[in-house]
């Protein structure tokens, strides 16, 4: 397999490891403005003879950088994505819808911090309500905050454009679940913890559903956890097919 990364921070470098560990195929390209891998082939910008060479692109970069490069990945290569925040915007949605119809390729969409999504994809026609809730340290959202505060609570749609980069777990839940505007989303901001925590309830006729998940992070975006659940999808990524699925 011929691969390539947009973004290569804590998840893409955990990642990049672990293509090479495993030996799953050749490192094509490396995307990113900042990084400094003097053994890869680091790109600053997109070259889309690069894409031309892949039959896989991962991106860990930001839903925007995502939007920005979805035409020319999709065209060539499957994608593995964890912006997925990316989807609440619907427009997006339905350009990859269509370009993996035209171009018959598939893109991956990884669990992250959360157990369960394949469970959540199962129940999504008999949900009648889904919410999550994060909690997380101030600097993970941006904030400064000197004591617990909710800063948000309505539709996982709008959280997805105020937080992008901490609310891809609440992407992830929408997509597979009842969808960006059913989905109920909370997040709170506490300066007493050092971990990423999310809640998430599902209720249904006869059903009533609660998961729990901590993972360290010190206020960082990323918990301790996702890296390794990155590359248990990346693992997992075997099988041929086109539209989406879920890893």
């Amino acid at each position: 397999m011929k691969i390539g990364f947009l973004g290569c921070g804590k998840i893409g470098k955990a990642l990049l490891h672990h293509v090479k560990e495993e030996k799953y195929g050749e490192i094509v390209f490396i995307q990113d403005p900042f990084a400094q891998l003097p053994d890869e082939n680091v790109i600053r910008k997109q070259e889309e003879s690069c894409y031309a060479e892949t039959d896989l692109v991962i991106e860990c970069a930001t839903a925007d950088v995502l939007k920005e490069n979805i035409e020319v990945i999709l065209k060539y290569s499957n994608l593995l994505m964890f912006s997925v925040t990316a989807f609440a915007d619907q427009s997006f949605s339905d350009r990859v819808d269509s370009l993996c119809e035209e171009y018959g390729h598939t893109v991956y969409l990884p669990h992250g911090a959360i157990l369960g999504l394949d469970g959540i994809f199962d129940g999504r026609k008999v949900w009648t309500s889904v919410a999550i809730e994060t909690t997380k340290n101030p600097k993970s959202l941006g904030r400064e905050d000197t004591e617990r505060t909710i800063v948000y609570e309505g539709s996982t749609r709008q959280v997805c454009g105020l937080y992008p980069r901490n609310v891809n777990v609440h992407a992830a839940i929408a997509l597979a679940g009842i969808g960006f505007d059913r989905t109920q989303s909370k997040i709170i901001s506490d300066p007493a913890v050092d971990t990423n925590a999310h809640r998430i309830i599902l209720k249904g006729e006869g059903m009533d559903i609660s998961m729990d998940i901590s993972s360290f992070a010190a206020g960082a975006v990323t918990g301790a956890y996702t890296p390794y659940s990155a590359c248990g999808s990346l693992d997992r990524i075997c099988k041929k097919g086109v539209g989406r699925a879920f890893v």
